[in-house]
């Protein structure tokens, strides 16, 4: 009996079938496979289902949950969503409203459900039934796509409304809804045979409608009728991975939709302020005010400037007299404001603006090295701005915290040094900025040379402001980059004939680095470039103002028109080495093709 045992025990220790009370088991391989759908119920293309009570269960052959309820989408979408619940292994979703009669509904999962174990996602389903005796089975695609980046936009509602009116998209319930997939790609199924007005917008608030204030929003430019029928066999409606590159790009889409933020379009006059004794500003809601008459009460015309914004929505003023301004300013503006119909109308404010008082504040305990009170500014500051890389391009900006109404044009000097220390003073042009009164431009008349340092001066009383005040002595140094490693990219236009916005921006398309106003071929530098990726973007100017429009949904104006130039097709990266000067052709008619 001890053989027995002692040949027991060596066993167990030299054997993995003993059991090991120290190891846990190791449970096998991971699960990786998706959940399988053996049954719904009813089937899928049922008619006749109840416009009330109604349910449908779905079965999986193993205990699937409902992972992210907001993914589930019904279509057309009910005031109140459905409801999914987990009972053993079936999905069941009942409607918590009315359905309508003889109406054709999908239920689009998305990634809705997954395995209860390890979450692998269950294959999407889309659902179609009907409440009538016919299912209506026709369809069309499209991808949404940022009209500034031109990158697809996911999670975007496509809403498509047989109500062909403007505030359908505003008041009412989509007849049809898709949710853009990660490569902007949808497929809207099972509609009528009927013509639709078709929009795109984010719906931040999920409530189907669009809301101008927190949407971006996109819109077929005509009505649009669908005319193919859901099959089995085609490839865009088939459920894919979205990680698989090749089969989501492979998708062919009928319609393309380019999403904007709207600027408000109902105008009025939103905000007003008086920031110091001579200075305040205008706010309206809306961009393109038309002002048929300001007045400044007891101000001469020819004491005031205005300055618009870029976008004509706000208006700047300074009153410039020689004399102290009351606490209170009365201004009279009469605009075209909308009025309660919607429609633009003159309209006469008056405006009483007061200069905002300090808030008085508990002085603190004045330490015996304090620096006395200096007393009300003898001068004001500069912001001079010459950066080494741009500077050939853009020149030397000097800027005021308020007008200039003075200039000593003689007391400006640029100074260069050459390698051996030698100097010599150069020319140069000064212009104000088009976009910014309080801002000149400084340009040296002669080429900049490699290996020269240079220096603008700026001597107290240069400029004199609106209160009469000198500027401080300012000054700026500034040379060409000498670093071996940079290169130039020259982008040689063709075929311009109109006006046309070209940027060179940074590999993600975010950061924009340098930028013309194109009305001519020719060639166009951008040199002192870091070696990397980087992308070329070309906005059709149309209105030549000088920035990228964005469209209004209620006067069916799209975006102004934006593309990115390709390399090669899908390729829009420009790879710059070091130390280069590369030399492209950019054919501007083929490019907005």
């Amino acid at each position: 009996m001890a053989v027995l045992l002692a040949l027991f025990i060596g066993a167990c220790i030299s054997s993995h079938s003993c059991a090991n009370t120290t190891t846990p088991p190791s449970g096998g391989p991971k699960d990786t496979l998706p959940p399988v759908l053996l049954k719904v119920t009813p089937e899928a293309g049922a008619t006749g289902f109840p416009v009330m009570e109604g349910k449908i269960t779905l079965l999986y052959n193993e205990y699937t949950v409902v992972k992210t309820p907001t993914e589930i989408l019904l279509s057309p979408p009910t005031r109140r969503k459905p409801v999914a619940k987990v009972k053993g292994k079936n999905i069941i979703v009942t409607f918590q409203d009315t359905l309508k009669e003889d109406q054709t509904y999908t239920i689009d999962f998305g990634e809705a459900l997954a395995d209860n174990n390890e979450g692998n996602p269950a294959p999407r389903l889309v659902y179609p039934f009907s409440t009538g005796e016919t299912l209506d089975s026709l369809y069309f695609t499209g991808r949404v796509i940022d009209s500034k980046t031109l990158s697809p936009v996911k999670g975007a509602l496509v809403a498509a409304y047989i109500d062909q009116s403007d505030s359908a998209c505003f008041n009412t319930l989509p007849d049809a809804v898709v949710k853009s997939d990660d490569w902007g790609f949808f497929a809207m199924r099972n509609l009528r045979d009927t013509t639709y007005r078709v929009y795109v917008y984010s719906d931040k608030d999920t409530d189907f409608k669009y809301n101008p204030d927190e949407d971006e929003v996109g819109f077929l430019d005509s009505l649009f009728t669908p005319e193919y029928a859901v099959n089995d066999s085609i490839f865009e409606l088939k459920p894919f991975n979205m990680k698989d590159t090749l089969l989501c790009a492979a998708r062919v889409p009928m319609v393309t939709l380019l999403t904007f933020k709207e600027l408000q379009s109902v105008q009025y006059l939103q905000n007003s302020g008086r920031v110091s004794e001579r200075q305040g500003f205008l706010k309206f809601s809306a961009a393109d005010v038309q002002i048929n008459s300001l007045e400044f009460v007891g101000i001469p015309d020819s004491s005031v400037i205005l300055q618009y914004n870029m976008t004509r929505d706000s208006i700047d003023f300074w009153i410039n007299t020689d004399y102290r301004l009351d606490d209170s300013l009365l201004v009279r503006l009469n605009y075209l404001k909308t009025d309660s119909t919607g429609v633009l109308a003159p309209a006469d404010e008056s405006i009483s603006l007061a200069v905002k008082k300090q808030e008085e504040t508990a002085a603190p305990p004045r330490q015996p090295n304090a620096k006395q009170d200096a007393g009300p500014d003898t001068v004001f500051k500069l912001t001079v701005n010459a950066a080494n890389e741009t500077v050939e391009q853009l020149g030397i900006s000097i800027s005021s915290p308020s007008p200039i109404i003075g200039i000593v044009r003689d007391s400006i000097s640029i100074t260069a040094t050459n390698p051996k220390g030698q100097q010599s003073v150069i020319g140069y042009t000064i212009k104000q900025d088009s976009t910014d009164i309080r801002r000149y431009i400084v340009r040296p008349k002669e080429d900049l040379i490699k290996g020269f340092e240079y220096e603008l001066k700026l001597p107290e009383g240069t400029f004199t402001n609106l209160d009469q005040l000198p500027n401080a002595p300012a000054s700026a140094k500034f040379q060409i980059p000498q670093a071996e490693e940079l290169s130039t990219l020259n982008l040689v236009l063709t075929n311009v004939s109109d006006r046309y916005i070209v940027e060179l921006t940074d590999e993600n398309g975010s950061a924009v680095l340098r930028t013309y106003h194109v009305d001519n071929d020719g060639t166009y530098p951008f040199p002192y470039l870091k070696a990397g990726k980087y992308q070329v973007r070309i906005t059709y100017d149309k209105n030549r103002n000088g920035y990228t429009d964005t469209g209004n949904l209620l006067e069916r104006k799209q975006p102004e028109t934006v593309r990115f130039y390709e390399i090669a097709p899908g390729n829009r990266l420009l790879d710059i080495p070091e130390s280069a000067e590369i030399e492209q052709t950019i054919d501007i008619r083929e490019v907005f093709r």
